[in-house]
């Protein structure tokens, strides 16, 4: 008896070990996958020039919310395919007529009364209902696929206001930088000047306020352009500190060349709601479907004593719909609220986006009539106004603060023009990636 003992511990034993390191290694397996898989990959590039197109595309790489959509869109597709099955069959287990009381009290073999039976049974849902079912998850893919090209919307135009914030902040920069050489030579040659009787020490003292003043709007364009270049490292990551190679023309937007109310209908919202209404015109059918009650069978097999003759008991289920107004309709009701609520929003979205569209295409094509004029006429004239005051410096006939008003003012229209310049892009990019690729197909 003993050695059976050590016999059943050795076993159990074993079977513990073999349950920790399958059960155990598996899990540990799989919680480093998913460690790996929840890490964000730093996607590599070539060390040469970042172009937007690239940006693009390694933003596109590293998106989790991407890809998130995309697992949803999965999910969804799973569950489709799983609510157009049968459920599956219940299994039974019944003891039944125990005694609660006398001598063979609790007892499952003493009274012949006594049954231990063994069934099964199953719920048989129509097949319209479960297609309806099934339905209702294809919508909700669908869905999910609409947020994919949201996501990818704002990706790309997220990404592309970045990068190009960057492009023109740091012209911004290259030329105030410039401008401080001139000034410092401008310094140099007021000094010597003054040093020399032929030039009043307020000339100096002037350009050198002057200097720090531009120094100040160094500063301010440095601290700009490191905020870019954060904006554009959380879309593309290490590849942000790249050179950047924009050879974007902004004078053309694929959405400015097309019938804007038309192509307003491929809006990924527009597209999410529209797939939220199918999705609850399905739930509605579901409900309908749901008016019909499903029938559920049931085998039950059961033995008594040996001497008594077994037993097969054989049943049938349906619910009782005693309040179809009451509860039925409602839910059918419900559904199709909740169809019409989202076919408002739609149009009431669809006539916000509209305007706002139509007011970044008005403020785009303003800007591009007025980078136009700056390159014809306002830098052109201060320039010229410029040279001349710098001629009339050196001819004695101007001061040097004239001088360095007319360079002032050179330098404020330069930077104005790339202001308006990264406003424009900013434009750009919003029509340019508003409706995805994906969906214009």
């Amino acid at each position: 008896m003993q050695g059976k003992h050590v016999i059943l511990r050795i076993a159990l034993i074993g079977f513990a070990l073999f349950v920790l390191l399958n059960f155990g290694g598996v899990h540990a397996e799989q919680q480093y996958t998913l460690e790996q898989a929840l890490a964000a990959p730093e996607t590599r590039h070539s060390t040469g020039p970042l172009s937007l197109s690239l940006a693009l595309e390694l933003a596109e790489q590293r998106s989790e919310s991407v890809r998130a959509q995309k697992a949803a869109a999965q999910a969804a597709q799973s569950e489709a395919v799983a609510a157009g099955e049968l459920p599956d069959p219940m299994l039974n287990l019944e003891v039944s007529n125990i005694p609660a009381n006398g001598p063979d009290q609790f007892s499952l073999a003493a009274d012949f009364m006594t049954m231990r039976g063994v069934g099964i049974s199953q719920t048989f849902t129509r097949q319209d209902k479960r297609k309806a079912q099934a339905n209702v998850f294809s919508k909700n893919a669908e869905v999910a696929q609409a947020s994919e090209l949201l996501a990818l919307s704002q990706l790309r135009t997220g990404t592309a206001q970045a990068y190009l914030d960057r492009v023109y902040l740091q012209q911004m920069l290259e030329l105030l930088r410039s401008q401080h050489t001139e000034l410092q030579l401008q310094i140099d040659a007021a000094d010597a000047l003054f040093r020399a009787g032929k030039a009043p020490q307020t000339d100096v003292f002037t350009a050198r306020t002057e200097l720090g003043l531009l120094n100040l709007r160094v500063q301010d364009t440095q601290a700009m352009l490191d905020n870019a270049q954060a904006d554009l490292h959380r879309w593309v990551g290490d590849a942000a500190g790249s050179e950047l190679s924009s050879d974007v023309d902004l004078k053309r937007s694929s959405l400015g060349e097309v019938d804007l109310a038309e192509s307003l209908n491929k809006h990924p919202e527009l597209i999410a709601l529209q797939k939220a209404e199918d999705a609850a015109l399905a739930n509605a059918e579901v409900k309908l479907q749901e008016k019909s009650a499903d029938w559920t069978l049931s085998v039950m097999y059961a033995g008594r004593g040996p001497e008594f003759s077994e037993m097969l008991t054989l049943g049938a289920s349906r619910p009782l719909f005693v309040d179809q107004t009451s509860r039925q309709d409602q839910a059918v009701a419900a559904a199709n609220s909740m169809a019409a609520k989202a076919r408002s929003e739609r149009v009431e979205l669809y006539r916000s986006h509209l305007a706002q569209t139509k007011r970044w295409q008005q403020t785009w094509q303003s800007n591009l009539k007025r980078l136009s004029d700056f390159d014809q006429s306002l830098i052109p004239l201060t320039q010229q106004r410029t040279q001349a005051a710098l001629d009339a410096y050196r001819g004695n006939t101007g001061t040097l603060s004239e001088v360095l008003a007319a360079r002032r003012m050179e330098l404020d229209m330069r930077i104005e023009k790339l202001r308006i310049q990264m406003d424009t892009a900013r434009l750009w990019a919003q029509l340019e990636y508003l409706i995805p690729e994906e969906v214009q197909q």
